[in-house]
């Protein structure tokens, strides 16, 4: 009668591919796919606002995100998660090496979130360590969010190879 509903978030990305693997569900992989864009999107639109300075950069972010993650997605025929064995060795250790995925997710999503934050008050504290939350915010999150960014970049380009690649495969094919 009652079901338990499970926390939802971002912060489950790093058990996300266990989940989908053992259920083989291409609904729930594309869920996973669309609401880490739609959610990553909604904080980068929001903070191209607060910095409208930086606007550019984080529309440029979002972008690569989505461009990103869809070619991976459709060259891998499957989850974005999923990285064949013969893809970018920088890909392997991302989706395979969980407690990088992990930090590299959250901790993105951790900066944009204290990027928002800190655009209300720059002089906040973490309670009961009195540390300012721009220093979490610039040397945690900041290298985790460049880390995933320069993952990004070669997840559009591994993927993009491997789209033309197939296109040259299949058009040799029909010869």
């Amino acid at each position: 009668m009652y079901s338990r509903v499970k926390p939802c978030g971002r912060t489950q990305d790093a058990s996300n591919p266990y989940c989908i693997a053992t259920t083989g569900s291409t609904f729930g992989a594309v869920l996973d796919m669309v609401t880490d864009r739609c959610s990553t999107a909604g904080l980068l639109v929001v903070l191209s606002h607060l910095y409208p300075q930086y606007m550019l950069v984080f529309m440029y972010l979002l972008i690569l995100d989505f461009s990103s993650h869809w070619y991976h997605m459709y060259s891998s025929r499957g989850h974005h998660k999923v990285v064949a064995a013969e893809r970018n060795f920088l890909l392997r250790f991302y989706y395979g090496c969980y407690p990088f995925f992990g930090f590299c997710c959250v901790g993105t999503e951790l900066f944009y979130i204290l990027l928002y934050v800190l655009h209300f008050d720059p002089t906040l504290l973490i309670p009961f360590i009195n540390v300012p939350v721009m220093q979490l915010c610039y040397y945690v999150c900041l290298p985790a969010c460049v880390c995933k960014n320069i993952t990004n970049v070669a997840q559009l380009c591994s993927a993009a190879y491997s789209v033309a690649a197939e296109d040259v495969a299949l058009a040799n094919k029909a010869k």
